[in-house]
C-alpha cells in the first residue's frame, strides 16, 4: 500500500488522518494538530452553509459546494424553494464523525432545524442526519457529495 507522507524536521505524518470523536484535547502531537486543523477548516465549511441559510443567501450558498458536485443547479433551485417556503429560526449542527483522508474526508452530521412555514407561521423541529463527502478545492473544503442517512 502506497501512502503519501508529509514530512516536517524529525517527524513524518501520514497523510491520512482519523479522528475519533473522543481526542483528548491534552494531547498536542503534530499528528493531532494536524487533524484539529482540518477539523476547524470543516466547522467552517458547515458553519457557511448555515449562515447561508440563515441569511438566505444563494451565492453564499453555493461557494460550498464543489465543482464537481452532482445536479449543482438542482440543489441550488431546491434551496432557493426551501426559502420560499420556510423560514430558518434556528439552524445548529453536529459532528458526529469524521475521516480526513488527503484531499478527501467523510463527515457524518446532524443537523436540527427550527423553522417555519412562511404561509401560516407553523413552527416545526426537525432533525436530518447526513453522510458528506469532502473535497478540498484551492486549500478550502468544498461539499462534493451528500447523503441522508436511514
Amino acid at each position: 500500500c502506497l501512502r503519501q507522507w508529509y514530512s516536517q524536521p524529525d517527524k513524518v505524518i501520514p497523510n491520512e488522518i482519523v479522528t475519533p470523536l473522543s481526542t483528548p484535547s491534552s494531547s498536542h502531537s503534530p499528528r493531532t494538530m494536524l487533524a484539529d486543523q482540518e477539523t476547524e477548516k470543516i466547522k467552517s465549511l458547515f458553519e457557511t452553509v448555515r449562515q447561508a441559510n440563515l441569511q438566505q443567501d444563494i451565492d453564499l450558498f453555493m461557494t460550498c459546494f464543489s465543482r464537481d458536485f452532482t445536479d449543482r443547479e438542482k440543489k441550488r433551485l431546491e434551496a432557493l424553494k426551501t426559502w420560499n417556503h420556510f423560514n430558518y429560526l434556528n439552524l445548529s449542527y453536529h459532528l458526529k464523525k469524521q475521516m480526513i483522508s488527503g484531499e478527501t474526508a467523510d463527515v457524518r452530521l446532524e443537523w436540527l432545524i427550527r423553522s417555519s412555514v412562511k404561509v401560516g407561521g407553523k413552527l416545526q423541529e426537525n432533525r436530518v442526519t447526513l453522510d458528506a463527502i469532502l473535497r478540498k478545492e484551492n486549500g478550502r473544503w468544498k461539499i462534493q457529495e451528500i447523503k441522508p442517512v436511514g
